[in-house]
């Protein structure tokens, strides 16, 4: 029963403006971040490689705004439109409802990674790291952003306020992507690399840094990168699973 949940969402999100507006938007960043890369004489100076560890990195940025955003509505609306209770008087299932949910959002990431394909195949040109640089980024991506996805429906079910529910995963996208941003020369101590070793967009950053920079390319050499993130998946949805037990037991009308 998930799949009319998922079709009526991608209908909603990807054929109307708003839809259409934000690939826009996500274009509009990509071509003005690639073309700054190949004509500006400072970022010029720079070798390729580190080009296009910059570009993954915005394309990953712009990829979480975005998907935090629309995440944040998608189940909450439901509840402030009261559809949710008609939706569950059916013989739809909770894990159905999210399950659809959560494709149809993880949809829209998927969008956005083929507008963000043109632009990866062009900057990486006579590298020979294209592949590398498209699978990579479509990886890394799909589990980091699956896994927050994941974090911000269980907030969906505790708040049930797309207010309160975007604020918390703003938050939440801005804890992880600043101390991803610094320098390495800031991340000496000890505590600092703790917080990078655990951190889900420091650990994209630093496998895209080891792929296209350090050309280690295969799995085994980036797995240092790549088990954090999974964990972090598995808590996720581990969270999502005592969110949705809360939820059945406290029913549609929350019991204040």
């Amino acid at each position: 029963m998930f799949y009319p949940i998922w079709q009526k969402e991608v209908r909603e999100r990807l054929y109307t403006w708003k839809g259409t507006v934000w690939l826009i938007l996500a274009a509009l960043v990509f071509s003005l971040t690639s073309y700054l890369l190949l004509t500006n004489k400072e970022l010029s100076l720079l070798d390729q490689t580190e080009l296009l560890w910059l570009l993954s990195k915005i394309i990953v940025v712009v990829s979480l705004v975005i998907v935090v955003i629309d995440a944040s509505l998608v189940i909450n609306t439901e509840f402030e439109r009261e559809t949710a209770e008609s939706l569950f008087l059916t013989p739809l299932l909770l894990s159905d409802f999210v399950l659809g949910k959560f494709l149809a959002t993880m949809t829209l990431w998927a969008a956005i990674f083929v507008v963000a394909v043109p632009y990866m195949l062009v900057t990486s040109s006579g590298t020979h790291l294209a592949g590398a640089f498209i699978g990579y980024v479509a990886l890394l991506g799909t589990i980091g952003i699956a896994a927050i996805v994941l974090i911000i429906f269980a907030l969906s079910f505790l708040f049930r306020s797309s207010k309160n529910t975007l604020t918390a995963a703003l938050v939440l996208l801005l804890a992880m992507a600043t101390p991803a941003l610094f320098s390495s020369t800031l991340k000496n101590n000890s505590a600092a690399q703790v917080l990078s070793r655990i951190n889900p967009v420091d650990n994209i950053f630093g496998s895209l840094d080891n792929v296209l920079v350090d050309y280690q390319q295969s799995l085994a050499q980036n797995w240092h990168y790549l088990w954090p993130l999974l964990v972090f998946l598995l808590l996720a949805i581990i969270l999502l699973i005592g969110a949705i037990r809360r939820f059945s037991q406290q029913g549609i009308i929350k019991n204040e």
